[in-house]
């Protein structure tokens, strides 16, 4: 009965923090629901991947699955269930764009879900900096606020390599030029001045 109500809702090998189960089973004691939880780890039905958080495994010629910190950073800072919240930044945020090729140990958000201008926490093992969003990050204005983060990180003097690869995610991405000035207020006003004379932007005129 426990592990199929969780089977119901969650795919397996989805991130489910504590707070997700313990509201899934509100009719029960956090007492009760805790033993709930030690017997489907025991039965190898659930499995607990760090402090609150735990996921449905699936059994593979190797044993059972696993899932990383990206997979937790993703649903609880990035975005879950057709809802955009945050966006990745630094060099994750470069890596998306393919400016380079280094793989971040630490991995750096910028998400609506955090209160404060800047937090560190660790999730198993790997450190997560976090930072609250200048404006609230939707579906609708994320990839211009990723544009504008990242003017605001590499600067101006880039390559034409990188310049074309913006360029590209610009085309792509249809990116609204009455979103980037919107949003252009809360951010440094180097995020602009960077933009335009980067050249990124063609003959665009603001």
């Amino acid at each position: 009965m426990f592990i199929d109500k969780l089977q119901a809702k969650y795919e397996p090998n989805e991130p489910i923090f504590i707070n997700e189960i313990l509201d899934e089973f509100r009719e029960y004691s956090r007492g009760y629901v805790f033993k709930l939880i030690k017997k489907a780890e025991e039965k190898e039905e659930l499995v607990n991947f760090s402090t609150g958080v735990y996921f449905i495994p699936t059994k593979t010629i190797l044993g059972l699955s696993t899932i990383t910190t990206e997979d937790v950073v993703e649903k609880k800072y990035i975005s879950s269930k057709n809802e955009t919240f945050g966006i990745y930044s630094g060099l994750q945020l470069q890596n998306m764009f393919n400016l380079t090729t280094q793989m971040p140990n630490t991995i750096e958000v910028v998400t609506n879900n955090e209160s404060m201008r800047k937090r560190e926490i660790e999730i198993n093992g790997r450190r997560v900096i976090l930072r609250k969003s200048k404006v609230n990050i939707t579906k609708d204005n994320v990839n211009e606020y990723m544009l504008l983060q990242l003017m605001t990180e590499i600067g101006s003097n880039i390559n034409e390599i990188s310049r074309e690869r913006i360029k590209n995610f610009i085309n792509r991405s249809n990116i609204e030029y009455k979103i980037i000035i919107k949003l252009a207020s809360h951010f440094p006003s180097k995020a602009i001045k960077n933009l335009i004379i980067s050249g990124v932007l063609d003959n665009h005129i603001f």
